[in-house]
């Protein structure tokens, strides 16, 4: 039930990130107000990261999904209705992007926990894989009928059925009835969120790693929002329905990976999840240095393939290793790391792109990731865990 409502909430997600750009651009907005609009919703999910996963080891985590949807429904409606009705402004994505942010900030941690929950440790990564594949054909169906809706139809429609998405997942979770679990009781939020850190930075491996994606993410978290967009518009000359095509091809990508990961035998998974970081940087580059349609269809596949593995990799590797009582938190902090500075993402972008254009941010973002992945696969802890032992050594 959980992952039957995910999958249609993140159809929703693919239609109305198709949206979003075109709409700002409808209204007047400029280059630095589509990546404002990005960091807001970043930066809003950065701020309520800690506070979600502290609650995500202190309430029933089906709650808080339940919570989210019904946030993020209501305010999908909302900016449903101001743009059919044409009084839709900047500021007003600008508000809706800060609360779907904190609703995902609350959301996240409570479902990398449930998972944990509901799935055997010994087929984590098989069942990391399956959540990967459903919301893969989400991602991939829904950029095509994004674009096919804006185009046709209206921004508007495509966030109403945005909006619809997340009542049905709402309704899906609200009709499941998984065993209530046993909340961790501490004495107050703030020594819970301190006890998360202190995990995260007793292991090496682990606040390693999380300073790596902190780093290696400002690569990618400008793409959707603001280099995509306008690489489609000004060096491609197409639409949202090219913008679509390309996000589906991303999506394609990481329904080969949800297939491919559940499959593979690893060693030393460690080592695989940087090799995978690898080529996702590699196409980054390549988009830059070869900006036409079927370049960068060939390589968002890649660069889709490439980082669900790894996000699989990496999640399996939390919900094996860390304890039960401090998922959710270590979970938030890990989340946290990945995306505290991504706020800065688009806003570069957005200044990178008058001086080089799209095609040379892309190129500047391939280079800076590289560089990032060749020091993690010489550095990190992780290239020698087994995955035999799984120790958090």
């Amino acid at each position: 039930m959980l992952l039957t409502g995910q999958t249609v909430s993140s159809l929703g997600n693919s239609i109305s990130n198709i949206a979003v750009p075109f709409q700002l651009l409808a209204i007047g907005a400029s280059p630095l107000q589509l990546g404002v609009t990005v960091a807001i919703e970043t930066a809003a999910a950065v701020a309520f990261l800690l506070l979600g996963g502290a609650i995500a080891d202190r309430w029933q985590r089906r709650t808080l999904i339940l919570a989210s949807d019904a946030v993020a429904g209501l305010v999908l409606a909302v900016v449903a209705l101001l743009s059919w009705s044409g009084t839709l402004r900047v500021e007003h994505l600008y508000i809706a992007a800060a609360a779907l942010g904190a609703a995902q900030a609350f959301l996240s941690p409570a479902y990398n926990a449930i998972v944990a929950e509901l799935v055997p440790g010994e087929v984590l990564r098989a069942g990391n894989a399956a959540r990967l594949l459903s919301r893969s054909v989400a991602r991939v169906a829904g950029p095509t009928v994004g674009g096919l809706i804006v185009a046709f139809v209206s921004p508007a429609a495509a966030f109403a059925v945005d909006g619809l998405t997340f009542l049905f997942s709402f309704a899906t979770l609200l009709l499941a009835h998984p065993d209530k679990r046993t909340a961790a009781l501490s004495t107050s939020l703030v020594a819970d969120v301190r006890e998360g850190f202190g995990y995260v930075f007793r292991y090496r491996w682990l606040w390693t790693t999380t300073l790596y994606f902190m780093l290696v993410n400002v690569a990618y978290a400008g793409q959707a929002g603001v280099m995509t967009p306008l690489l489609v518009r000004d060096t491609l000359l197409g639409d949202a329905r090219i913008l679509g095509f390309i996000k589906s091809a991303y999506g394609v990508g990481t329904i080969v990976a949800g297939i491919g990961v559940a499959q593979a035998t690893m060693r030393r998974p460690g080592r695989v999840m940087f090799g995978f970081e690898l080529i996702a940087a590699a196409a980054v580059l390549v988009i830059g240095i070869a900006p036409t349609l079927p370049v960068l269809l060939a390589a968002m596949a890649a660069m889709g393939a490439a980082l669900a593995s790894s996000t699989v990799i990496w999640q399996s590797f939390l919900q094996r290793l860390v304890p039960a009582h401090v998922l959710g938190r270590v979970t938030s902090v890990d989340l946290l790391g990945n995306s505290v500075i991504n706020p800065l993402a688009p806003l570069i972008a957005a200044a990178l792109i008058g001086p080089v254009g799209p095609p040379g941010t892309f190129v500047i973002a391939g280079v800076y990731a590289l560089a990032l992945v060749s020091i993690a696969v010489i550095a990190s802890p992780l290239r020698n865990m087994e995955e035999a032992a799984f120790t958090a050594a």
